[in-house]
């Protein structure tokens, strides 16, 4: 049987928003031997996701709905990097300066975040601009807690990374369903203003996606949505070869 309240997901936000109140170590082991109790005994898995709706009124120009047949499978928080590439050819006698990034690719971790969903969505929406405050390191850790702090099957639930060929990549192997999804780009859209509370402009948050199975298994689309971060500097001047942009997101996944 579940057991959530909203209560721990708020403790949660605050550890988040508050992480980098303490200096050094002292960020995290403050904060988890506070919320361990609180968290004690709460099962964030097997939620059901039948009333939860993607979010398509945010932006001033719509997704694509999602396939009539399929359901939503999962939501996903992914925290990673938009990657790209500064680095020039032998031949080329153009300098950084005048270079414009070129994107490679995006690596990232998906947490499941389909209870929290389930529970406030409104609560979900708010965190991939939380997150995005948190570093890497720090939030992959934090959720490993939960996971033990839960009584929670592991909340890290796959990867997504661009395979071989260049095509945006989905293995949720960690989910325990084998569901894995090679994409192709359906429809883009600018990522709203509001969404992001760490940035000043809608031009420092990567569009919003849908995207469609190009080889698949278990899902058949996949929306990035609520992003924050992730654009690349508008040029090469002062930058290394490769430029990690990190950024964090929705993700929901139909299959």
């Amino acid at each position: 049987m579940l057991r959530i309240t909203l209560t721990p997901l708020i403790l949660l936000t605050t550890y988040l928003l508050g992480v980098s109140a303490l200096p050094g170590p002292l960020r995290l082991a403050s904060t988890f031997s506070r919320i361990t109790t609180e968290l004690d005994n709460i099962s964030l898995g097997n939620c059901s996701l039948k009333n939860v709706s993607l979010p398509m009124n945010y932006t001033k120009i719509k997704l694509p709905e999602p396939t009539l047949h399929l359901d939503l499978k999962y939501i996903a928080l992914g925290r990673g990097t938009q990657n790209y590439s500064c680095s020039l050819t032998e031949s080329s006698h153009s300098s950084k300066k005048f270079a414009t990034p070129v994107a490679v690719g995006a690596v990232a971790t998906l947490f499941d975040a389909s209870c929290i969903a389930s529970q406030s969505v409104m609560l979900l929406h708010e965190l991939p601009a939380v997150i995005a405050q948190t570093s890497l390191g720090s939030f992959a850790l934090m959720v490993e807690a939960l996971t033990l702090t839960t009584n929670s099957s592991n909340l890290i639930i796959g990867e997504h990374y661009f395979n071989t060929v260049g095509d945006p990549f989905f293995d949720l192997s960690m989910s325990g369903s084998g569901a894995w999804m090679a994409c192709k780009k359906d429809a883009s859209v600018s990522a709203p203003t509001s969404v992001s509370h760490t940035s000043g402009n809608d031009e420092s948050d990567v569009p919003w996606l849908k995207l469609d199975c190009k080889d698949c298994k278990g899902v058949k689309e996949v929306y990035r949505v609520m992003t924050v971060g992730g654009v690349a500097p508008t040029t090469c001047a002062g930058q290394n070869d490769t430029v990690l942009v990190e950024y964090a997101a929705e993700y929901w996944f139909y299959g």
